[in-house]
């Protein structure tokens, strides 16, 4: 499995079968709090043929080494490095919740090292309930069980409910608690119609932890947003519904 050193640690990435060719587009995908590349496996199929798929492990998850960051400024700086380090040429970035809050603060802080940003149940402020905090701090698997039931929605099979839950379980406690402590800290409301990148914002319309509401603000307010609310999917909506998930981003990649 592919690594690049950043700053001393390894960042471990996923590519579809067909690795990284220079004279394709490429799209990075960032994942979410408490999460790791695995969540984007069905994009990094799904769209390989026609654009370079890039998973990583944001640090400290997953197979990454190190520990997490405690700020979104912080991890997007970390993926600027990234992208640096694999050269990516104006690559497209799509992030996830926190990977999404990831994306926005490098569009605003890094324009000149990106083409566009997909943004997929994100928003520009991010609020965590301190449930949550408290609850990773007393009992992490009790609070991993109801992330996930917060996570997706109503339809979604138990299998890959069970899925969901495996994946978070392998994550560290205390980088997940920084991570939500990063999210609740992050507010680009007034910096959010600066970003002048072509944007595709997707959002399911069950999804609890970042209601479509908050799409809603995102496409109303970048200068250049296309929006896409999916039915019945809820935060996890690109595991949940991958087609009409990668349907969208193949529109939008088509339109740029």
């Amino acid at each position: 499995m592919p690594t690049v050193e950043v700053d001393g640690r390894a960042i471990h990435y996923l590519t579809g079968v067909n690795g990284v060719a220079p004279e394709r587009r490429s799209i990075v995908f960032v994942h979410g709090a408490g999460g790791n590349g695995m969540v984007w496996q069905n994009q990094r199929r799904g769209l390989d043929r026609g654009v370079n798929t890039i998973c990583l492990d944001l640090p400290g998850h997953g197979q990454s080494h190190g520990g997490g960051c405690i700020t979104i400024a912080e991890y997007s700086r970390w993926l600027i490095r990234f992208i640096q380090r694999l050269e990516l040429s104006g690559p497209i970035l799509a992030g996830h919740s926190m990977g999404g809050a990831v994306v926005i603060e490098a569009a605003i802080e890094y324009p000149e090292e990106m083409d566009g940003l997909i943004l997929i149940g994100s928003g520009a402020r991010l609020r965590v309930s301190s449930e949550i905090f408290q609850g990773i701090e007393v009992d992490f698997e009790a609070t991993a069980s109801q992330l996930v039931q917060w996570c997706y929605g109503p339809g979604t099979s138990d299998k890959v409910v069970k899925w969901g839950l495996e994946q978070l379980l392998t994550e560290q406690p205390e980088v997940m608690l920084d991570d939500f402590k990063a999210c609740n800290e992050f507010d680009r409301l007034s910096k959010i119609s600066s970003i002048k990148h072509p944007a595709l914002v997707v959002c399911g319309s069950e999804d609890i932890m970042t209601p479509p509401k908050y799409s809603h603000y995102l496409a109303d307010n970048l200068q250049r947003a296309t929006l896409r609310i999916i039915e019945g999917a809820g935060h996890m909506v690109m595991v949940e519904n991958a087609f009409s998930t990668n349907a969208a981003i193949l529109k939008f990649l088509s339109s740029i």
